[in-house]
């Protein structure tokens, strides 16, 4: 059983289905929209995105949805290294829910250096 256990585990770590992007960098832009979905768009591409999140017109963005606390979040910090020029770096949480499959993978964490 603790075999079994541990190949399932190992399976779901490297397969594509659980895939994330990735990137460092600094911060271009931040687009937010009326609706509150935002995007980030990045120095350099994204790695890693799910090919269902990727789009060849953001391949440098993750999105986020700025009417959650951690989208508020979010959007706060990715001002703050914008305005500071402060290196970064971002996750993606290997989905695109914010703005739907195939537009850009949903930021999961960023982090300023």
């Amino acid at each position: 059983m603790y075999r079994l256990a541990l190949a399932a585990l190992l399976f779901c770590g490297i397969s594509p289905a659980f895939a994330a992007g990735s990137v460092a960098g600094t911060v271009v832009w931040v687009r937010v929209d009326s609706n509150g979905k935002g995007m980030v768009y990045f120095s350099a591409p994204v790695s890693g995105v799910p090919v269902e999140c990727a789009n060849a017109s953001y391949p440098n963005a993750l999105g986020f949805d700025s009417e959650t606390p951690g989208g508020k979040s979010i959007l706060a910090v990715a001002l703050a290294a914008k305005a500071t020029g402060s290196e970064i770096t971002a996750y993606g949480k290997g989905v695109c829910a914010v703005y739907g499959s195939g537009v850009v993978e949903d930021l999961h964490r960023i982090i300023v250096h």
